[in-house]
């Protein structure tokens, strides 16, 4: 009897750990920063932290002892996402917490985004203690707070269509008189020269693996080996450092209700990936630049491809872009 019931108490363990697992479980391809008090998932777009917070002694009765622990827990909780927050790169030069010393209109902004943070999880521990996962998006408000007022193109132009050009009405051809069918020449007994072997086509670009022509609806850049890292706001350059993507292309609202960019760690995933839809082209980053390193350096030929691109179809004005690292 004694063994069945430590059998179950082993097994109550076991689900109430892996039920805290599930609760921050990320794909294999999701790019995950770690930070020493909570993660950044660049891939969803979201920033996770964790706070325990155990019962006060003066507490009544077991039920006030356990929100009192909740409390606790949340409070730490949204710490530890601040801490995590503070850690975000906006773009080469610049962390978040940057933003926050400088200006106590942010601060007070992006404190106020923290404490909103979703419960996703709450986890009751053996002591008594209570533990609380919160996550955050960086989309949507958090952007607004942080992206700089100035920032990104003031319009989008929508591309003109070109109506199609009317034919003029051709008369209907009369029908040519028969003629009698010509003699076939007789059999020759001399043996056909051989045909010529097929010359086959170039080889594609090494840097173009699933764009199939036509319009493109996204860019991959894969940056793996590069040393590069994530931020609010990547750029895309050409190996003369001009700018072929972020402030110039997208406007201020595109990128903060999409996200400039997304990020993953495998390829193939990116690409099939919604944000970049059905026809993405995918190309390969030659060097991280700036001094954070969160910029993408692409070669010239990639570089001119992709302006071309980009001038035939929005997807860079809609902010269809994924990186991996």
């Amino acid at each position: 009897m004694k063994r069945k019931r430590w059998y179950i108490v082993i097994a109550a363990v076991i689900l109430s750990c892996a039920g805290a697992a599930a609760a921050q479980t990320f794909a294999r391809t999701d790019a995950v920063e770690t930070k020493s008090s909570g993660k950044i998932n660049w891939t969803v777009g979201e920033v996770y932290a964790k706070g325990i917070g155990s019962p006060p002694a003066r507490a009544m009765n077991s039920a006030q002892a356990r929100a009192m622990a909740t409390r606790a827990a949340q409070v730490v909780a949204y710490r530890n996402l601040l801490e995590t927050v503070k850690g975000v790169r906006i773009d080469s030069e610049t962390l978040v917490e940057k933003y926050i010393v400088k200006s106590d209109v942010i601060r007070i902004r992006v404190e106020g985004i923290v404490k909103g943070a979703r419960i996703v999880k709450k986890r009751h521990l053996s002591d008594g203690s209570v533990e609380v996962l919160v996550a955050m998006p960086m989309k949507g408000a958090f952007m607004n707070a942080i992206v700089p007022d100035d920032f990104g193109s003031s319009t989008v132009t929508p591309l003109p269509v070109k109506p199609a050009p009317i034919s003029p009405a051709v008369p209907e051809p009369k029908p040519a008189p028969s003629r009698p069918e010509p003699s076939k020449p007789m059999p020759s007994n001399r043996p056909e020269p051989p045909k010529p072997a097929p010359i086959p086509p170039p080889p594609s670009s090494p840097s173009t693996t699933v764009f199939s022509g036509g319009i493109a609806t996204g860019v991959v850049i894969d940056g793996r080996g590069l040393g590069l890292k994530p931020a609010l706001l990547p750029r895309i350059v050409d190996p003369q450092g001009s700018e072929i993507y972020v402030g110039q292309v997208v406007t201020r609202t595109n990128a903060v209700e999409q996200g400039v960019a997304g990020y993953a760690k495998d390829v193939k995933a990116a690409a099939n990936n919604f944000r970049v839809t059905d026809n993405p082209v995918v190309m390969k980053g030659t060097r991280a630049v700036g001094n954070a390193r969160t910029d993408i350096m692409l070669a010239q030929a990639d570089a001119v491809k992709l302006r071309n691109l980009s001038g035939k179809g929005d997807f860079l004005q809609h902010c269809r872009v994924i990186i991996v690292y």
